[in-house]
């Protein structure tokens, strides 16, 4: 049988589908409803379900990827305040919990010694850097950024070719079509736009997940 996960804050499934192609058996808790989403999804609030401490005992793993507005470099520094700050108390009741956990998240985010993994280095278009802490110790590949510019997949659907920082920087070129999102994040059966915008590509936590499940069965050979 699979080991089972649990995914908090699921979105429309990217983090889910790299999971279960890692090898999990996956249920998804989002406080909205996705009809594309790649699975059993419970509309939820997160940290409820997170209270429940009986519930997360019949998964192997707990996975959270708390809003990140907050800690975005994209996010003006004057608002940032307004977006709530989720990472510690979430990791509170992970802990509390006692089993296996991983909390994704942006760089600048406030986690605890995590890897760092890099769309470059899984052969996608986009760059999108994200943190993976957990209590399992895990390997990154590294970041593999070069000359070439980066696919973005930011923001409202795309109206023009770019895309910039609060500060006025540019982020590189914005994908143009819902298909070219698709492509550059290794996503095929998200339809939604924003939904896009918030996805982990399933090629991390497919990595992170292999890493997990070898982590199991070692505990279950000593």
């Amino acid at each position: 049988m699979r080991p089972r996960l649990l995914d908090l804050f699921a979105g429309a499934g990217g983090c889910t589908e790299g999971f279960r192609r890692a090898g999990f058996e996956v249920v998804g808790v989002d406080i909205e409803p996705h009809s594309d989403y790649p699975g059993e999804l419970i509309v939820a609030d997160a940290l409820d379900v997170l209270a429940d401490i009986a519930f997360l005992r019949q998964f192997r793993v707990v996975a959270a990827s708390p809003p990140c507005p907050r800690y975005s470099t994209i996010t003006p520094a004057a608002t940032r305040d307004q977006h709530p700050d989720l990472i510690g108390p979430v990791r509170d009741l992970l802990r509390a919990g006692g089993g296996v956990y991983v909390i994704e998240n942006v760089p600048g985010a406030p986690l605890d010694h995590p890897v760092m993994l890099c769309g470059r280095a899984f052969g996608l278009r986009v760059r999108r850097h994200r943190l993976f802490e957990s209590n399992v110790f895990l390997m990154s590949p590294g970041c593999a950024c070069d000359a070439t510019p980066p696919i973005g997949v930011y923001g409202d659907h795309p109206e023009d070719s770019h895309f910039l920082r609060p500060n006025g920087t540019e982020r590189g070129r914005r994908a143009q079509t819902l298909a070219e999102a698709q492509t550059a994040m290794g996503i095929d059966w998200m339809t939604n736009w924003d939904d896009l915008t918030d996805a982990i590509p399933p090629a991390y936590t497919e990595h992170i997940g292999g890493q997990l499940i070898d982590a199991l069965k070692t505990t279950e050979a000593s």
